[in-house]
């Protein structure tokens, strides 16, 4: 055994740098040295029990480790056959199990406990025998992986407790079955590990799990200076999502309308993708996709996208529709048309008092990072100030918008003082010249003064700290 859990961690170490080789961004792994007999023997006088010869060994050799990952934003998870080359959707029941997906493994001495009951069920194992589960690890959800001792003294199966449901899930028949088919998983953790287990745990040959064993390949082993044609190019970038430049710059010698036109037809084969694809098509196609952006702002546009009983629609969320809607005309048309769409449609939906909500504007405006829309929303803001505070913040203020704002309504200047509260914290503050934050500190400093509420005060006296911090005034 003592061989095994060497290989583990070589293993282990190969995963994190594998992964991080293939551009996975917030690759986490970390572990320490073993405990020592000492401890393993006062871990076990507290339990009053003799530890599994696994979990002994283990910790032993380790005393924690910690693998964490996330998949790049906007990836998409697809069948791909490395035979073809051939790039095909995966089915809604596979897309199902792997919603939401994170890599998380590990264990760690420390947590190592006996798991008791949270009091939903009384007639559960844990609130029966007090004694029967063991933990040595805890999810990103705060639900404990542990040992039922009940199924075996010497190698007992692993489990992991479901809070929500008060509901106990088979994950592997032992712990070294347990630890085999997480690596070979690269971590995968799955939410809902009902769909993809039997009798014996995790079920490595059920369709979700070999598609994502398929994928994870052709993510390490694909590489973007390998992408020597449009549609290599655009297989990467769903796997690999467009927060790197570097994929961005490479869809530079293709034409705008040919990017569309490709990522297009992918939106044709599974519409249920139309969000994450939008994203693609904003940041890689631009001005190639503005007639067919026109054409969402079309007459029935919403119902045709939306509703379950149009062929292949896919059931788009209404509001998922409309606010990705604003993100394609904020990328891919010019700035006063796109705006007017937005704007218009935003005062048609307005309260009755031609009022807007704060978040739902910020929600389509926020992407067109223009001083315009600061002018449009002066006359429109109103309580509460979050979400147009952070439309202010991301709009690119001019100095006399900052300078107008402040001298307002004490509505306005609640807003500009948080949003100038999120420009400092999200790297956003613009270029202004020293006078300019002069001006601004004079003005800061004068609400100050007649504002009533505390934690009015209290905001308006952090911005003035942190500008001062940044030798700003």
């Amino acid at each position: 055994m003592t061989a095994y859990f060497e290989q583990t961690l070589d293993r282990l170490g190969d995963i994190a740098e594998r992964l991080r080789q293939s551009g996975m961004p917030d690759v986490e792994y970390k572990w320490t040295e073993g405990i020592s007999t000492v401890e393993i023997t006062a871990l076990e006088e507290r339990l009053q029990m003799t530890l599994p010869a696994s979990l002994s060994e283990l910790i032993q050799r380790c005393g924690s480790l910690y693998l964490l990952w996330s998949l790049p934003q906007h990836c998409i998870v697809t069948n791909a056959s490395r035979r073809t080359g051939e790039h095909s959707f995966a089915s809604d029941y596979e897309l199902n199990i792997l919603d939401d997906i994170t890599g998380e493994f590990g264990w760690n001495h420390e947590y190592i406990s006996y798991f008791t009951s949270y009091g939903e069920n009384a007639d559960s194992p844990a609130a029966m025998d007090e004694h029967r589960y063991l933990i040595f690890n805890y999810n990103g959800a705060g639900d404990p992986v542990l040992l039922d001792l009940a199924t075996s003294t010497t190698e007992p199966a692993v489990f992991c407790y479901d809070h929500e449901q008060d509901r106990f899930t088979l994950l592997a028949d032992n712990l070294l079955a347990y630890i085999d088919t997480i690596l070979t998983l690269h971590g995968l953790w799955v939410w809902d590990w009902t769909t993809v287990i039997d009798e014996h745990g995790i079920q490595l040959k059920s369709p979700p799990l070999q598609m994502w064993v398929r994928w994870l390949d052709t993510f390490c082993n694909v590489k973007l200076e390998d992408a020597h044609s449009l549609e290599a190019l655009i297989r990467y970038t769903t796997m690999h999502g467009v927060d790197n430049p570097a994929i961005l710059q490479a869809f530079q010698p293709y034409d705008p309308k040919d990017t569309f036109l490709a990522w297009e037809q992918r939106i044709q084969h599974n519409p249920a993708q139309f969000a994450t694809l939008a994203v693609f098509i904003g940041e890689t196609a631009g001005d190639g996709a503005a007639d067919w952006v026109r054409s969402l702002w079309q007459p029935g546009a919403v119902q045709a996208w939306t509703s379950s009983s149009v062929p292949n629609s896919g059931s788009i969320a209404v509001g998922t529709f409309v606010s990705t809607r604003a993100y394609l005309t904020a990328r891919c048309l010019p700035e006063h048309e796109g705006l007017a769409y937005v704007c218009n449609n935003l005062l048609r939906h307005s309260a009755g008092n031609g009022k807007l909500e704060g978040y739902a504007a910020n929600g389509q405006l926020q992407h067109f990072h223009s001083p315009q829309v600061i002018d449009w929303m002066r006359d429109k803001v109103n309580h509460p100030v979050d979400g147009w505070a952070t439309l202010f913040a991301h709009s690119r203020p001019t100095t006399k918008q900052l300078l107008e704002w402040l001298s307002d309504s004490e509505l306005h200047q609640k807003i500009t003082t948080e949003a100038l509260d999120i420009m400092i914290h999200r790297n956003l503050l613009p270029t202004l010249e020293t006078d300019a934050w002069a001006n601004i500190s004079a003005l800061l400093h004068a609400s100050l003064q007649l504002v009533m509420l505390k934690k009015d005060k209290r905001r308006i006296e952090a911005v003035l700290e942190q500008l001062s911090d940044l030798e700003l005034c």
